[in-house]
């Protein structure tokens, strides 16, 4: 059973069901407008994507990369819920102590944006192989019986712009899998279709096996899709790369920092042994050298 649970309610709720299933529904999470809005922001580039050759996707499926940057809607509206990043914050978030000398120096580590695409499954798209999404971060994943904080390299959030039913292809969980252990396979009939009422958003675990589902019906289904991962992982996506510094600029402060243009501390992705932040700055500002832990 796939917990449901209303976008108002407390994040503790959203917390304690994630721990429990590794997934859940999160309820009138976007309105019509927004969804409507960010489709349109996106299907330019879905529209010039051109097939997949490989096992990754079905190539009835289009994709918009960087979605990220080419949605203003997508950043601000979804991305940037407080609900997501809270959850995010909680999941992985690290907070490490060390000493210097004989002082103990704590500190807290935010999560990054690992990646962000759209993609519309198209009428004939054929099921995914079941997947944990953390296997492009080499997670390990030892057995438990209930959840143990620190094991999640990711958390994700999907959100559909249309409904999602087992005939246009909603995406396909086994809840509970993310506490299983790395010898232990997944079956298609452990499935369990997350079906969605138009608004309604999915939050999960990276831990958690899922895949997208066969597309029987004449109905493209897009899904906006993102991740983030602990502030010390590689990104999936490469930041630097996909989205212009001069864009970057107009982002706010939280979407910047999860692109990784705030140093973490204490002295993790700098640039010139400064923090990036200084490259979003206006020409001749000038910053100087100094260290980059308050500690």
């Amino acid at each position: 059973m796939i917990q449901r649970i209303d976008v108002k309610e407390p994040v503790e709720s959203f917390v304690k069901a994630l721990e429990q299933d590794g997934l859940v529904v999160v309820r009138n999470f976007a309105s019509a407008d927004d969804l409507v809005q960010s489709l349109q922001e996106v299907q330019p580039y879905l529209d010039a994507d051109k097939p997949w050759e490989g096992k990754l996707f079905p190539p009835e499926t289009k994709r918009c990369f960087r979605l990220i940057g080419r949605s203003k809607t997508v950043r601000e509206k979804f991305f940037s819920h407080p609900l997501y990043q809270q959850v995010s914050e909680h999941f992985l978030a690290r907070t490490t102590t060390n000493y210097y000398d004989d002082t103990p120096t704590t500190y807290t580590t935010h999560p990054l944006l690992s990646m962000s695409m759209t993609m519309a499954i198209g009428p004939g798209a054929k099921a995914q192989r079941i997947h944990r999404d953390e296997k492009n971060h080499h997670a390990t994943h030892v057995k438990s019986e209930t959840y143990v904080m620190g094991n999640d390299l990711l958390v994700g959030l999907m959100v559909p712009t249309c409904a999602t039913t087992i005939e246009n292809g909603a995406t396909q969980v086994i809840p509970g899998s993310h506490l299983w252990g790395d010898h232990r396979p997944p079956y298609r009939d452990e499935l369990v279709s997350a079906e969605l009422d138009r608004g309604d958003a999915v939050l999960l675990l990276g831990s958690l096996y899922h895949c997208g589902a066969n597309n029987y019906s004449t109905q493209i289904r897009p899904m906006h899709i993102m991740f983030q991962c602990p502030g010390v992982y590689r990104q999936e996506e490469i930041p630097w790369l996909s989205y212009d510094v001069q864009d970057v600029k107009t982002y706010s402060p939280l979407v910047q920092q999860r692109l990784g243009y705030v140093s973490s501390a204490p002295n993790l992705g700098w640039v010139d042994l400064k923090s990036p932040d200084f490259l979003l700055r206006e020409e001749g500002d000038e910053v100087g050298h100094k260290d980059l832990d308050e500690a």
